[in-house]
């Protein structure tokens, strides 16, 4: 897969709602540039942190070991709905209590975009070779998010509707994470 190639594919991935994204989106209120930057590096350096580490060597360990990667899809899954009960019943608008940069990067280490991302588009290989793709996956992981949490503030503003609608969206993906446990 050449860096064009892949690069287009980790936007196509990354750039679709997911609880990173959500987050994000829902984050993006009340803050200036100076905390939304903040945000998207820390979306950046969790994807990094989870590519490097799936590429170097915990991405065969994972394939060998389905029972350890059933168990992280089951706390991913536990995450994001912990996430979905915690911000339905925060009262009022989104604050930035409500969302950290903490619960972003946290939700994004778990995220499995992050392991799809890091088993499929980076090859398991020296991280020194592999620079060249860390690098424009950095810069697609900082575009994306970007434009949810642009996104967040141009669109969601503080409808507490909309953001009710983003907690069904974890629960629906914690669902589905665990479901697919079964199948």
């Amino acid at each position: 897969m050449n860096q064009f190639s892949m690069a287009a594919g980790a936007f196509a991935l990354l750039a679709m709602p997911g609880p990173t994204n959500t987050l994000l989106a829902l984050a993006a209120q009340r803050r200036g540039v100076w905390e939304l930057a903040v945000l998207a590096t820390t979306v950046v350096a969790a994807y990094l942190v989870v590519v490097v580490l799936l590429a170097v060597s915990t991405g065969a360990f994972l394939n060998s070991n389905p029972q350890i990667a059933a168990a992280l899809k089951l706390t991913s899954a536990a995450w994001v709905l912990y996430l979905a009960f915690r911000l339905w019943s925060a009262p009022g608008p989104v604050s930035a209590a409500d969302v950290s940069a903490r619960d972003v990067l946290i939700t994004t280490l778990l995220n499995p975009k992050a392991i799809i991302t890091g088993l499929t588009m980076i090859p398991a290989a020296n991280v020194s070779t592999q620079i060249p793709r860390l690098i424009t996956l950095a810069v697609v992981v900082a575009v994306a998010s970007m434009l949810w949490l642009a996104f967040g503030k141009l669109v969601i503003g503080e409808q507490k509707t909309l953001r009710r609608c983003s907690c069904a969206v974890f629960m629906l993906f914690s669902g589905s994470l665990t479901a697919s446990l079964f199948s």
